[in-house]
């Protein structure tokens, strides 16, 4: 790995070089030359870049903060101030490293992500592609900042570029709250310096594209960042068919999704949780440590919800308390998707109006090494469970030598809902009208899920209907549970009919 980046680093200077032509050697000890200036400017009279951030006052357009609370501006940054480059640059990332300089780990290497870039007394956001490490030295060689610096300065003239910033890196910026996550974590080994770092920040603007860089340096190496600023274009798409989201190009489930036909889910609104009944989904998804962003999930969701029609309810945090207010068993049977601790992630929720009526609410949980979202299709209650009578229970036993029964249970537990009394008091009736008779309880599930889970559920409800009738005066002796999971279903698990039909509890003839 580290010699292939020697080589590279050597292969891409030499083709910069050749098709842009080398700047001149400086004299020794003196500064890099520096790429001419566009005629435009110079006809005009003065340097192009003189100040190529924003012009004075320096007036944010919006703010975020740094580890201490001190805001941070987010400037704006006018590209064609720019001359246009026409030099030929490869793929990402662009611009070889010197001899003997490597990346300390594996480069982050993003699809889509966005980085604030260092301008001013602020930052400057882009987005695109991005390549990111921590640079060092290999084979004894020691680290020299000006070596490294110079000879990507030298790249950058020689593609046309021009150097933005020049400063301290004021690494607290990274830590602040709203960037500790996406990018504390996603470019860790890139602002992870001394906290005023010599910071340097590229630009190379080109017709179709415009490349960042940024490079800090401190006495034990260097990180760099590198973006190819390009417009966005969604990598997943809207369906109108429930659950309507689809995962980005690349991300996979980090368990089986969940979907539920019919429960309750909390969207909060920015002053209180909204509640949703209908059918929810839900599921937690990455990419892989060094590829996974949390700025590529947010991009292709908002396409989506803009495909739907739909609006931002909310962007932020859920504050402290009202996330620990929520019940335990709620937050544990969404914990894949929502998050655990759901005060400690960027959240945003959406709502949708369907033009046929329906309406879809979202809640997206936005972390640097995973995410999740909850989405919840708001619809009435309908009753599917049908009370069987004691006779007809008998029947059932006398010719099929079993029969279902519907007991509710709360969501991924085994505590019975107080709505299955009634068939309980049946099943009750039942076993006391036949002393003799001794039945099986068996639990049963669909196919979703993880097997293993589902078997261990499935036998703490049947233990928690055996312990029901039990505490009725039933003697514990004539029951015996068992759990299946899905092993045994009675429908096709394809299609929500039949998963409701294998969702069952079912007494045997013993």
């Amino acid at each position: 790995m580290r010699s292939h980046w020697n080589v590279l680093g050597h292969g891409l200077a030499a083709l910069l070089l050749v098709a842009c032509g080398a700047p001149p050697a400086p004299p020794e000890g003196g500064q890099a030359a520096a790429a001419p200036a566009d005629p435009a400017d110079a006809a005009a009279g003065g340097d192009p870049l003189a100040d190529a951030g924003p012009q004075p006052p320096h007036r944010p357009v919006d703010a975020i903060d740094d580890r201490d609370g001190h805001p941070v501006a987010l400037l704006p940054f006018d590209l064609e101030r720019l001359p246009l480059s026409h030099a030929p640059l490869g793929a990402l990332p662009f611009f070889g490293l010197p001899q003997g300089y490597v990346p300390l780990n594996p480069p982050q290497l993003r699809a889509w992500a966005r980085f604030p870039f260092r301008l001013g007394e602020g930052v400057h956001w882009a987005e695109g592609p991005t390549w990111s490490a921590r640079i060092a030295t290999e084979g004894g060689k020691d680290f020299s900042a000006l070596e490294l610096q110079r000879n990507l300065e030298s790249l950058v003239d020689a593609a046309g570029g021009r150097k933005v910033f020049e400063g301290p890196l004021h690494r607290d910026i990274y830590y602040g709250p709203q960037l500790e996550g996406e990018i504390g974590g996603g470019f860790i080994d890139a602002v992870n310096l001394d906290r005023d770092a010599p910071t340097a920040v590229y630009v190379v603007r080109q017709a179709q594209r415009t490349v960042w860089l940024q490079l800090a340096m401190d006495g034990n190496g260097a990180g760099l960042v590198v973006l190819e600023q390009q417009p966005f274009q969604a990598s997943a798409s809207w369906s109108a068919e429930f659950p309507h989201l689809s995962l980005p190009a690349g991300y996979r489930e980090r368990n089986a999704p969940r979907q539920r036909d019919f429960d309750r889910f909390p969207f909060w609104t920015g002053e209180r949780f909204e509640q949703v009944e209908g059918r929810t989904w839900a599921i937690d998804f990455d990419k892989g440590e060094r590829e996974h962003s949390m700025h590529e999930v947010r991009r292709n969701l908002e396409a989506m919800m803009a495909a739907a029609g739909g609006h931002k309810v909310f962007e932020g945090r859920i504050p402290r308390d009202q996330a620990e207010a929520l019940p335990q068993t709620l937050q544990a049977a969404y914990g894949d998707a929502a998050g655990y601790n759901w005060h400690d992630h960027d959240l945003l929720v959406y709502r949708a109006a369907l033009p046929d009526g329906r309406e879809v609410w979202v809640h997206a949980r936005l972390q640097y090494l995973s995410a999740g979202w909850v989405v919840a299709e708001r619809s009435g209650f309908v009753q599917t469970a049908a009370l069987l009578p004691a006779a007809d229970l008998k029947q059932a036993l006398d010719s099929d030598g079993r029969v279902a029964i519907q007991v509710n249970f709360a969501t991924d537990r085994a505590e019975i809902l107080p709505a299955s009394e009634p068939q309980l008091a049946q099943v009750l009736d039942l076993l006391q009208g036949d002393p003799a008779l001794q039945l099986a309880v068996e639990g049963h599930t669909d196919g979703t899920g993880d097997a293993a889970h589902n078997r261990a559920l499935s036998e703490a409800r049947a233990r928690a209907v055996v312990a029901a009738l039990a505490g009725k005066g039933i003697d514990a002796g004539r029951l015996q549970a068992a759990g299946f999971g899905a092993d045994r279903p009675v429908a096709d698990n394809a299609d929500e009919p039949g998963r409701a039909r294998n969702r069952r509890v079912e007494l045997v003839k013993r």
